[in-house]
């Protein structure tokens, strides 16, 4: 190899090596300037993010950040701090950079805690930057198994994997926990099997709300009250699959669920299903609500509200009243497709529709503008217990006040009476009917009228079905 030729190859050795040391400090810039972006975007709602410190280097570069949640009123901030190793070059797997974030104990976690983790992180975090900064992240947490406070727990750790773009208005992924079980020191315990999420959500452009669907699935969440007398409560294979939906101004929104099995104490039920929708909910009035809502969480964080601060909540209330007319002009309506259960029994369903049919010009017509129809049927055993169960609330409550001893044989006999009372009168006044056994009731309301199995109520029949559904 001649001199000529030996000089050109180190010369383009050292353009080239130049040249990725400057893309990987450039790029090392870039994320410094991005990871205080990102602190001061996710700080809101309670939560503040404090970059301590960023050390960056050629290819690598180090932060520490502290997180403050305030819980507002008397509870102390719950405060921690996190590690990140920052990687940027040269070409860190394909990618632009790759972040791993350890998130450390709070200061005074108790040494139980801090014993079972031995050494480890609670939680981890590792994110790799895509050229267009877009990001790709994994959550976990370790496996662990220890007495805390002299309380057993086994936790069977978790991962949450989720997809950005560099704008952070939309994620996609999913998480699992696999399992906790907890026993407490005094008898009781708790334990989770098989809890999974799937979700695709985005924020639309110019919304504060996010749409897309949203899927979570839970195997077993099982309780026994530390009275060893007492029945133990669980619910077996819940699943709730929602989906939110912008369509030009208004939003539509689907809520499915069910339980195959589920106990509170002595009452049991099985195959519990939910189906709700809601129909021309106007966008500009869930901005203005969820920004009042954000804004008096902040305060309640805070402690403390400015003068400002309340004249601005002012100006956004009389901006959710003014939008009424608009969010009413939609025509908005909640679907309750379906409400059911089986128990022992038989089986109990409801279902019942909501709707304005006005113009929310005129609001002293609000009551005529809406319409109700419902239907149910529940076995007359479920009924009267249903009934049984509100009065001894109310019986046990006037007892409470009056702080007087009871007999339980006469308070027995009072709920016995006051539900055959209650059932009669649901019955002659037509507002149920007893189809062997099965009570049933079809009710509509429209022009300011409620009928109820065809008859139209007078005022009497309609506070007294009033006065039961709110009951």
């Amino acid at each position: 190899m001649n001199k000529k030729a030996g000089a050109g190859i180190a010369a383009a050795a050292v353009v080239v090596v130049a040249g990725v040391l400057g893309t990987s400090y450039y790029m090392g810039g870039k994320l410094e300037q991005g990871f205080q972006d990102a602190a001061a975007k996710w700080s809101r709602d309670g939560l503040k993010i404090q970059v301590l410190s960023y050390e960056r280097g050629t290819f690598t570069s180090t932060a520490k950040t502290v997180w403050t949640y305030e819980r507002g009123g008397e509870d102390e901030p719950l405060q921690f701090t996190a590690d990140h190793q920052i990687s940027h070059g040269p070409l860190p797997r394909g990618h632009a950079a790759e972040v791993h974030t350890l998130f450390r104990l709070p200061d005074d976690a108790g040494e139980d805690l801090k014993a079972a983790l031995a050494g480890r992180a609670p939680v981890e975090l590792t994110t790799k930057v895509g050229w267009t900064r877009n990001t790709s992240n994994l959550m976990t947490s370790p496996v662990v198994t220890g007495k805390i406070e002299g309380s057993d727990l086994n936790w069977g750790g978790m991962k949450i994997e989720w997809d950005m773009p560099a704008d952070m208005k939309a994620a996609k992924g999913t998480a699992s926990f696999p399992s906790l079980q907890f026993k407490g020191s005094e008898g009781g315990s708790m334990a989770m099997e098989s809890a999974t999420m799937r979700f695709d959500l985005k924020q639309p452009q110019g919304q504060q709300f996010w749409t897309g669907p949203f899927a979570v699935s839970l195997a077993k969440l099982a309780a026994q009250p530390e009275d060893a007398d007492k029945l133990p409560s669980f619910v077996q294979d819940l699943s709730l699959d929602t989906d939110t939906v912008l369509q030009n101004d208004v939003v539509e929104v689907t809520i499915k669920g069910g339980i195959k099995s589920a106990q509170l104490e002595d009452r049991k039920a099985d195959d519990l299903a939910l189906e709700v929708a809601f129909h021309n909910i106007d966008s500009a009035w869930i901005n203005q609500a969820m920004e009042l809502g954000q804004r008096r969480r902040a305060a309640m964080a805070e402690g403390e509200e400015s003068e400002e601060a309340q004249a601005e909540d002012d100006d956004l209330r009389n901006a959710l009243m003014k939008g009424m007319t608009q969010a009413l002009a939609r025509k908005p309506e909640i679907e309750i497709k379906r409400l059911a259960m089986r128990t022992k029994d038989g089986v109990s369903e409801l279902g019942a529709a909501f709707k304005y049919q006005g113009d929310g010009s005129n609001m002293s017509t609000l009551f005529k503008d809406l319409k109700l129809s419902l239907h149910a049927q529940l076995p007359k055993a479920v009924m009267e217990d249903l009934i049984g169960q509100r009065a001894r609330r109310s019986y046990l409550a006037l007892v409470e006040d009056s702080e007087q001893e009871f007999d339980k044989e006469e308070l027995d006999t009072a709920i016995q009476a006051n539900v055959k009372e209650q059932m009669d009168a649901l019955l002659e006044r037509g507002v149920f009917e007893d189809k062997a056994g099965i009570m049933t009731t079809q009710m509509q309301f429209e022009n300011g009228e409620i009928k109820v199995n065809g008859k139209p109520l007078d005022t009497l029949d309609a506070a007294t079905l009033m006065g039961s559904m709110a009951e």
